[in-house]
């Protein structure tokens, strides 16, 4: 017989105020309500849900970042997971003494799983952020095997892989995509080139992946939604998201992840050329076989 652990995803696609941490937390609590009567039980909000991430001074991020998992953000988060039984994802700016992180936090039933600190930031905020120091961490759940990575960290292949690689069924990825002009080419509704991100690497590495973009404006930046849940074979199961607020919803099988160990002639890991291509990208193979 097969195993199973049925999971119903939501991405929650909120429309994010710049820097009013009250408003965002009142939207975030009334989509996670919504998503939660409607069956949800893993949650993925979008990058910097309760901040926004359009900053000139690194003063005015230090003023709203916060300790994790003891700020207000994440204490909330962690309730609502603990009322409900869920488990949700979402990214926020860390305070730890004097430096900042974009952290994505984990929290579940039993309260906080772990954290995540984003490897590759992007454009502006290697200004006032540091990058990651904690790795690739992959949590143990029990609806199974929880990776996360944030945004820009899609756009390095070895993110996906080397959760994969530590056996992660889902990588959930809270994003701050904007609209950029160069990808518009694009044929709908494809508006932003992330959406096809999480498609080829769910088909490379055989895992579902779960993208949460928020929308709305600040500024000249736009933020198009395209949120996406996509299957181990690459396929969309649910979105790409409209570019309105909103949660897209689908239900997996997370052990569906796990059947690339079974395949008999074509498994996306079991496959690799480790001894080709190892050395010369910098990695050891060892650790990986």
């Amino acid at each position: 017989m097969n195993g199973q652990s049925p999971a119903r995803i939501a991405c929650v696609q909120m429309d994010v105020v710049q820097g009013n941490v009250g408003q965002n937390l009142d939207t975030a609590q009334r989509m996670i309500e919504q998503a939660c009567q409607n069956g949800a039980n893993l949650l993925v909000l979008p990058e910097m849900y309760n901040t926004g991430c359009v900053f000139d001074r690194r003063s005015d991020v230090f003023a709203l970042a916060e300790a994790v998992p003891n700020g207000r953000s994440s204490r909330m988060l962690e309730n609502i997971a603990r009322k409900h039984g869920i488990y949700i994802v979402a990214s926020l700016v860390e305070k730890e003494e004097n430096d900042l992180f974009n952290t994505a936090i984990l929290v579940g039933p039993d309260g906080f799983v772990g954290k995540y600190r984003k490897l590759h930031p992007c454009e502006d905020e290697v200004y006032w952020v540091e990058p990651g120091n904690l790795g690739l961490p992959v949590f143990h759940t029990r609806i199974g095997r929880i990776g996360v990575i944030i945004c820009l960290d899609a756009y390095y292949p070895e993110t996906f892989r080397i959760l994969a690689l530590q056996g992660a069924d889902i990588v959930c990825v809270p994003s701050n995509w904007s609209d950029v002009k160069e990808t518009r080419a694009l044929p709908d509704p494809y508006w932003t080139m992330a959406p096809v991100l999480c498609m080829a690497n769910a088909l490379s590495n055989h895992i579902i992946v779960a993208g949460t973009n928020r929308v709305g404006q600040t500024g000249k930046m736009k933020f198009p939604g395209q949120s996406i849940i996509v299957g181990p074979w690459g396929n969309p199961i649910a979105g790409p998201g409209l570019m309105k607020e909103g949660v897209i919803y689908a239900d997996v099988d997370l052990c569906d992840s796990r059947r690339k160990y079974f395949h008999p002639t074509n498994s996306r890991l079991a496959n690799r050329r480790i001894d080709v291509y190892s050395y010369d990208l910098g990695y050891r193979p060892e650790k990986y076989m």
